[in-house]
């Protein structure tokens, strides 16, 4: 077992059982798809059965009201009411409670019977205390024989129940409206019908009103025997209702783990939810997963115990190289390996002390390249941004520096003052004293230009004879102060080339940065222009554009 290949293929052996474990795991993987399936589909045909016993149990109800709108007595109750004569009306009235309370006596499905006229108003009840009922506004032009639901299904605390209330008009011989008959209908009369108890699947069917409450169940007396708070969380309502017909699992109302689905009835507006307890789908399922895990967690000690072993032969040695590289990538070539084993290991050992010998001997190599190299890039780095001649900025440097300083302006407002400045009549100094003086003139005029700026200044040859100053945060009246100092330190300088002192004299047109200056043309051409009216002025001068377009020469 010196070889590493051998103890690679020892550990490939055993590693042998992860297929088995995969094919375990995907074949209770599609178990539990087949039970969601089967589950979902019980649940399915749950909920569908409850939804077609509700609409058939509404149906039958609405055909029971539609009989009542056109009994006799109705009809000719509601023709008196509208007449004007109050004692028929008074006794007429009592004629129909009389016979509303007789209906509601031999109808067990049926909790209040109320007669109402064409304007909403009550005319008689078989209760004291009949519910208000709110009719539609374009009632009686919407009516419909069929009947309407007025009241949505709900819990009445009244009742202690679930009511449901429908509106029937009551027509009179010739089809006209007289008013409505409003029958409230106790829900839990359909309790016994949402549910199959020989045919339909395991499981239970809630009904919930529109607010999410708890009105009927199908088997649960807790859910519905005047509880009427329970309800259940909205999200998970939400979530059951904007996806129907697709399985959840979630928190039951008796606090225990469920799986069920929601359909939505939109008349009457209610929710229909089927749910089958979570244990009793998948307590076989969880069993065997449960022994199939402390199978496999065997196997699994077994094979870590005995990969335990391999690899401290393999990883020992190999913790050793990698600190000896960390060692090495800290910049520590001084680094030597005793090799202990004859396998693969030692002769990456072997291999590993001859690399480090030559990284020191490159080392030194790559060290005086660098230093060579960064000394050249310096001075390209500096050479890329001055002026030859001068050693101040160059065209290029000076447009950066402009476009920085505009852009500070329009975030801060800082002002910053900007000078052009132009040697006096440098072509007839350079034609006479030759091209070597006029680049010693050149070179000493922006020497001085150095010494007469602050470290935060920026100064560049802008081209020719021009150069230009910016003045950080400074006004032009500062400015101005500057342009003169430096006037007189070049007043004269003397020239090494013709061995004789030259006298010199500038130029300045001097600006001081504002809105208007929207882009970097606009400020050198204000500028220009102000070197233009000190040439203008008899040059050897220096002219400022005061903000406000108020300009003082001097």
């Amino acid at each position: 077992m010196k070889s590493i290949k051998n103890k690679i293929i020892v550990f490939s052996i055993l590693a042998t059982l992860i297929p088995s474990l995969g094919l375990g795991i995907l074949s209770f993987q599609q178990n539990e798809a087949m039970i969601s399936e089967n589950v979902t589909r019980e649940l399915r045909a749950l909920a569908n059965h409850a939804s077609r016993e509700l609409d058939l149990w509404i149906k039958d109800q609405i055909h029971i009201a539609r009989e009542l709108s056109t009994s006799k007595i109705l009809i000719e109750g509601l023709s008196v009411t509208n007449q004007p004569q109050k004692k028929k009306f008074t006794t007429q009235q009592k004629v129909l409670e009389h016979y509303l309370k007789s209906v509601h006596r031999k109808l067990e499905t049926i909790r209040e019977l109320t007669v109402i006229d064409t304007d909403g108003v009550i005319i008689a009840s078989n209760v004291e205390s009949p519910a208000p009922v709110i009719l539609p506004q374009d009632w009686p032009e919407s009516a419909s024989i069929h009947g309407d639901v007025v009241v949505p299904p709900h819990w009445d605390k009244h009742y202690t129940t679930a009511t449901l209330s429908i509106s029937i008009p009551i027509l009179s011989v010739d089809d006209f409206i007289l008013g409505a008959l409003i029958v409230t209908f106790d829900l839990r009369n359909i309790q016994s019908n949402l549910k199959d108890t020989i045919k339909s699947p395991p499981g239970e069917v809630l009904l919930l009103d529109k607010d999410g409450n708890v009105m009927l169940t199908s088997g649960n007396p807790l859910y519905s025997d005047n509880n009427n708070t329970v309800s259940l969380d909205p999200t998970l309502l939400k979530r059951l209702q904007d996806n129907p017909g697709e399985y959840e699992i979630f928190e039951g109302l008796l606090k225990e783990k469920v799986i069920g689905l929601a359909y939505m009835s939109k008349k009457p507006p209610l929710t229909i939810i089927a749910n089958r307890s979570y244990q009793s789908v998948y307590a076989t399922w969880e069993q065997q997963r449960n022994l199939f895990i402390g199978l496999i967690s065997a196997i699994l000690l077994m094979v870590t115990t005995i990969a335990l072993q391999m690899s401290r032969a393999i990883v020992v040695p190999l913790q050793r190289l990698i600190n000896a590289t960390e060692k090495i990538v800290k910049g520590d070539l001084n680094v030597e390996l005793t090799i202990t084993q004859r396998d693969e290991l030692g002769q990456l050992t072997l291999i590993f002390n001859q690399m480090t010998d030559k990284l020191r001997q490159n080392q030194v190599e790559i060290t005086a390249a660098s230093a060579a190299m960064q000394q050249k890039n310096q001075l390209l780095e500096t050479l890329s941004i001055t002026d030859s001649l001068t050693g101040l900025y160059n065209r290029n440097k000076l447009n950066l520096i402009l476009k920085d300083q505009l852009a500070r302006y329009e975030r801060n407002k800082r002002s910053f003052a900007v000078l052009m400045i132009d040697v006096d009549y440098f072509k007839t100094l350079n034609d006479s004293l030759g091209h070597i003086a006029g680049d010693e003139i050149l070179a000493a005029v922006a020497r001085k230009i150095s010494q007469c700026i602050r470290s935060v200044d920026f100064a560049a040859r802008y081209g020719g004879d021009e150069f230009i100053i910016v003045l950080t945060e400074t006004t032009v009246d500062e400015a101005m102060k500057t342009a003169e100092r430096l006037r007189s330190h070049v007043a004269s300088i003397d020239c090494l080339t013709i061995n004789e002192e030259v006298k010199v004299t500038l130029s300045i047109g001097i600006i001081e940065c504002e809105p208007e200056d929207t882009s970097l043309t606009i400020l050198l051409s204000r500028v220009d222009s102000a070197l233009y009216q000190a040439k203008h002025a008899g040059r050897n001068q220096a002219y400022c554009i005061q903000p406000k377009s108020c300009s003082t020469p001097s």
